[in-house]
C-alpha cells in the first residue's frame, strides 16, 4: 500500500507542477473581491458609511450619492457571517465610521454561504482575496482551479492576459455594475425560479435551517453590540421589491422576518430597521429583475438612504 501511494504521488507530481503557475496567474487577475479588499486596506480610516450585504445592496446602493465618505463592501450572496468577518477585520481601522447598512432580504436569516451548494463556490474569494478563514475550511476553498467550470477559468485567463479585461465589475465605490438591466417578463421569471430553487435547496423551515436562523440572529446580536460599543449606528434594510416578487413570496416567511426585526430592534435600542419592500416610490423602470434594483433604482434608493441618515442627525451631532 505504501509503495502504491508513493507511485501515485509521483505520477501526480507533473500535473501539480504544471497547474501551479496557472493557479498563481488566475489569482493575479484583479476581481471585485481583491479590489474591495485593497480599497479597505487603503481607505478604511476615511469611511463614514459602510454598506455590507448580498446582491440587493451590492447592486442597489451607490455610495457616490452619499455626502459622507461611503463604500459598498457587499458581494453577491454574501451572508451575515462574512459581513461580520469583513466588518471585524477592519474594525480597528474604521476611525471615522458612523453608519453600517446591512440588508435583511427574503433569504437572509436562513442563508449561509458555506451551506448553499449553488453559492458556496464564492467562499474561496474570501479565503484567497480577503484573507478570511472560512469555517469550516474545505480544500476547494483554497484554490481557484477547484472552483467553477474549467472553461470559465480559461475564459477569464484569456480575457485578462490576452485582452487586458479584468474581473472588476463594480464602480469605484463598490456598487455592482452587472445589475443595470431593464425589467422584463423573462428576467422576472428567471429571478423567481432562482429564489424558488434556493428555498427548496435550503429548506427554509427545516430543522437544519432553524439552526442557521439561530446562528444568524446570534451574529446580528454580536454585530449590534459591537456597533453600540463603538458608537456606530446599525441600519437594517429590506430593499424595494417589484410587486411580482412580493406576490410570489411566502407571506408567513415575511411575517417571521418582520417579527424577528421587531424583536431585534427592541432588544438593541439603537438599531433601526427600514422595510422598503413595498415602497411605492419604486416603479418597474427602477428594477433589473423582480428583486434587484438597476442603476436608476440604486440612485433613487441611495438618495433616500442618504436623506434618512441626514434626518437622524448622525453627522451633525457633536462627537
Amino acid at each position: 500500500m505504501k509503495k502504491f501511494i508513493v507511485k501515485t504521488l509521483l505520477l501526480m507530481l507533473p500535473v501539480v507542477v504544471s497547474l501551479a503557475p496557472i493557479e498563481y496567474l488566475l489569482r493575479k487577475i484583479p476581481n471585485v473581491y481583491s479590489y474591495k479588499k485593497s480599497y479597505l486596506d487603503e481607505h478604511s480610516g476615511e469611511i463614514r458609511v459602510l454598506i455590507l450585504g448580498s446582491s440587493h445592496t451590492y447592486g442597489g446602493i451607490e455610495p457616490a450619492y452619499f455626502p459622507q465618505n461611503a463604500f459598498n463592501a457587499a458581494h453577491a450572496a454574501q451572508s451575515f457571517d462574512f459581513d461580520f468577518e469583513i466588518f471585524n477585520k477592519y474594525l480597528e481601522k474604521f476611525k471615522e465610521l458612523k453608519v453600517v447598512i446591512l440588508p435583511v432580504s427574503y433569504f437572509s436569516l436562513w442563508h449561509k454561504l458555506s451551506n448553499d451548494k449553488e453559492s458556496q463556490r464564492r467562499v474561496k474569494n474570501y479565503v484567497l482575496y480577503y484573507g478570511i478563514d472560512a469555517k469550516p475550511r474545505r480544500l476547494v476553498d483554497s484554490y481557484e482551479l477547484l472552483n467553477g467550470r474549467p472553461i470559465m477559468n480559461l475564459h477569464r485567463f484569456y480575457n485578462y492576459y490576452f485582452k487586458k479585461q479584468d474581473d472588476i465589475v463594480c464602480t469605484p465605490l463598490g456598487r455592482g455594475i452587472n445589475f443595470n438591466g431593464t425589467l422584463t417578463i423573462t428576467n422576472v421569471k428567471r429571478a423567481d425560479k432562482k429564489e424558488a430553487r434556493r428555498s427548496a435547496r435550503n429548506g427554509a423551515f427545516s430543522a437544519k435551517n432553524d439552526k442557521t436562523f439561530a446562528e444568524n440572529v446570534k451574529i446580528m446580536d454580536t454585530f449590534a453590540e459591537i456597533c453600540r460599543r463603538n458608537n456606530i449606528h446599525l441600519i437594517l434594510i429590506t430593499t424595494p421589491l417589484h410587486h411580482t416578487s412580493n406576490e410570489n413570496s411566502n407571506t408567513d416567511r415575511w411575517g417571521i422576518i418582520e417579527k424577528t426585526m421587531d424583536d431585534f430592534t427592541r432588544r438593541h435600542g439603537g438599531v433601526r430597521y427600514l422595510n422598503l419592500r413595498d415602497d411605492p416610490d419604486f416603479t418597474a423602470e427602477d428594477f433589473h429583475d423582480a428583486s434587484h434594483l438597476n442603476g436608476s433604482g440604486a440612485g433613487k434608493l441611495s438618495v433616500k438612504l442618504a436623506g434618512y441618515i441626514d434626518s437622524l442627525g448622525i453627522f451633525s451631532a457633536p462627537n
